[in-house]
């Protein structure tokens, strides 16, 4: 770590790229994913759910959309604040040396911390925006925000409003990663000289195997609390190339 922070100030790398999970966020106040104990999956038995992915289960939404609507409210960006790890990726930004974020998270907390817009790709969606579930019309996010915050009736009177569920845009289960995600993969990685690899257990695909898309001999460096990644499989069809430890 020391040695890789020396080469970064010593402007021994210019196209970072850096991939952000759940982790990141933890000391934020936001529970990861899949901690025992303590990760959000093993605490929304209170949501009354068949099992815990189903939150985020189109169909499961459709046919009972409240426990999806509670986390929302629980969730919604501008209750937590940036932590060190979000300060850092700002930091390579100024610095000049920040290609680019690729996020798992829905938090919007790279956001939070300066990260531009065109520096970031939310993988997974994020609170930015959303839509009506089936049509895709899109609905100004203040006003689903308004509802959230009013609880059933307010989300219940604005889908009668639109006249469907709206959701923000996360992306659930079988649904497809925005069309940025697969661009900005192409642009970046074979550009990239350094992949950071912060706070994710590399399981969700197609995430997961970008660690295997920067050119041979590229450094990459994983910070997590254990080793992940070993066993990617190829994007777009390349062979594989996970981290060797």
């Amino acid at each position: 770590l020391a040695s890789i922070a020396a080469i970064l100030a010593a402007g021994g790398f210019s196209n970072v790229v850096v991939m952000a999970g759940a982790g990141v966020s933890v000391s934020a106040g936001i529970p990861d994913f899949r901690t025992p104990g303590t990760g959000l999956y093993d605490n929304l038995q209170e949501y009354g759910l068949p099992y815990a992915e189903a939150i985020f289960d189109l169909d499961f939404f459709r046919s009972n959309p409240k426990p999806f609507y509670r986390l929302c409210k629980e969730l919604w960006p501008g209750r937590f604040k940036p932590t060190a790890a979000h300060r850092f990726m700002r930091l390579l930004q100024d610095k000049g040396l920040l290609l680019r974020v690729f996020t798992q998270n829905i938090d919007s907390l790279e956001s939070s911390a300066g990260v531009l817009p065109d520096n970031l790709v939310a993988a997974h969606g994020n609170f930015d925006s959303a839509r009506v579930v089936g049509n895709g019309k899109a609905v100004p996010i203040a006003e689903v925000q308004q509802a959230v915050k009013a609880g059933e009736p307010g989300w219940q009177k604005l889908n009668a409003q639109y006249g469907g569920l709206v959701k923000p845009d996360v992306v659930f289960f079988g649904e497809a990663l925005p069309h940025r995600f697969f661009e900005c993969v192409r642009q970046d990685f074979p550009k990239c000289d350094l992949l950071i690899v912060m706070g994710t257990s590399l399981v969700v695909q197609p995430f997961a195997s970008l660690v295997s898309e920067v050119r041979p001999g590229t450094t990459r460096l994983l910070l997590n609390r254990e080793r992940v990644g070993e066993d990617s499989f190829g994007f777009f069809g390349k062979a594989s190339n996970g981290f060797d430890f």
